[in-house]
């Protein structure tokens, strides 16, 4: 297990690293404005990765979000429809590595919030593919 603590750019540059090697990789988190890590996500998606990303509806529409450069690259976005708000933060590489903690996917988490990462694998019983999979459906 890893744990980092923002500001600074442990957790971002931990994240990218997990893009940068996986073939698969499934993500719930509530706001996406990080222009390394989406960076990442649409090149891991040209040379193949399969990708599949949930956040929260307003987020996705707020002035900074990055989602609509996702979807323009052809990753495939889902937005809440059940749930107020969608206040996830993790993501599942290649079905077994997880990170996980308080840390958005955004420029502030980074550079001036306080905030927190885990990286760790996920254990048999699958929990966080299970969810992620559950939500996936119902949106």
């Amino acid at each position: 297990m890893q744990l980092y603590f923002t500001p600074g750019t442990d957790c971002e540059d931990n994240i990218i690293e997990q893009i940068n090697n996986a073939k698969k990789i499934d993500i719930a988190v509530y706001s996406i404005t990080n222009e390394k890590i989406v960076d990442a996500l649409i090149n891991a998606k040209d040379r193949g990765a399969k990708i599949r990303v949930i956040t929260d509806r307003l987020q996705s529409k707020g002035k900074y979000s990055l989602v609509s450069k996702l979807i323009d690259a052809g990753i495939t976005v889902k937005t809440n429809v059940k749930h107020k708000i969608m206040y996830h933060k993790f993501a599942i590489f290649d079905g077994k590595n997880i990170e996980n903690g308080s840390y958005n996917w955004t420029e502030s988490a980074s550079k001036s919030n306080a905030e927190n990462c885990t990286f760790f694998q996920q254990s048999s019983n699958k929990v966080f593919t299970n969810q992620f999979n559950y939500l996936w459906n119902l949106y």
